[in-house]
């Protein structure tokens, strides 16, 4: 049954770093509700193994999206300093919460993804004061180059913080959070914002899995399937994000979201017991 586990781990890592790649949610969201759901792993130790896996996956992801010009490297070194921060933060943090405590966070987490995805909307941007951190690539699904400025540089950086916060203590890595802020309210178009994402979620999650590790709460047996499945999934899922749209695979996601975000609550209060 051990090398089924393991197949199994691997199979559907292979899923979240997929999907994760092309939102730039890094896979996180998917691994740490495969670890308490279909595992049944404690809380800690499923948080720690998840941003293990988002470490893996950033890595595929960020490379390859670096290479085709996505990544705003200017704008996620700015953001990554508070990311950071609250990332130890949150992971001491974790530690200190019950475990269900963790999963009601997580489903309120998955709530707001939810929504945040469903409602982003085209914008034109307008001029601002942070010129000098926009950004701009081509486009191969619309065949023409897209330029943007940032706006709302503020709420960023405090988004930053509060995303790093959230990273440690349930082991996402931040890019529900990011990923939503920067389309929604700083105006960078999706694509950008997803690659940007998931440069910045690897840093963060490696923050907090220091913290997780140190503390022995880190199952190195699964960690390298886990591992491996996503850096594969975010190979796939990177090569996919820049030739298509999104429109549907967002809408599928954001069910799946909700979904799961209803059944994390129910286990939470003890309704649900699996």
């Amino acid at each position: 049954m051990e090398w089924l586990l393991l197949l199994g781990t691997t199979g559907f890592a292979v899923f979240a770093g997929m999907i994760g790649a092309m939102l730039g949610l890094g896979g996180g969201v998917f691994m740490i509700l495969f670890y308490l759901l279909a595992l049944n792993l404690p809380a800690h130790q499923a948080v720690a193994l998840s941003l293990i896996a988002v470490v893996g996956s950033s890595c595929i992801g960020g490379s390859f999206y670096i290479k085709e010009g996505l990544t705003n490297l200017r704008l996620a070194m700015s953001m990554e300093t508070f990311t950071v921060t609250g990332a130890v933060i949150g992971a001491f943090v974790g530690f200190a919460l019950p475990p269900q405590a963790i999963q009601a966070l997580l489903g309120v987490v998955l709530f707001y993804t939810s929504w945040a995805v469903l409602r982003r909307r085209r914008s034109e941007p307008r001029n601002s004061q942070n010129d000098r951190l926009g950004g701009e690539f081509y486009d191969m699904a619309c065949n023409q180059h897209v330029r943007y400025r940032i706006e709302r540089l503020g709420i960023g950086f405090a988004s930053s913080l509060a995303g790093g916060i959230i990273s440690g203590i349930i082991g996402i890595g931040g890019g529900v959070l990011l990923v939503p802020i920067m389309n929604a309210v700083m105006k960078i178009p999706m694509k950008a914002a997803a690659a940007t994402s998931n440069f910045m979620v690897g840093l963060t999650a490696a923050a907090s899995a220091a913290v997780y590790y140190s503390a022995g709460a880190v199952d190195l047996q699964l960690s390298v399937p886990s591992v491996l499945g996503v850096m594969v999934g975010a190979f796939i899922g990177t090569k996919a994000m820049v030739r298509t749209e999104s429109a549907v695979l967002k809408k599928f996601l954001s069910v799946l979201l909700v979904f799961f975000g209803v059944v994390l609550l129910l286990r939470a209060w003890g309704i649900l017991s699996w």
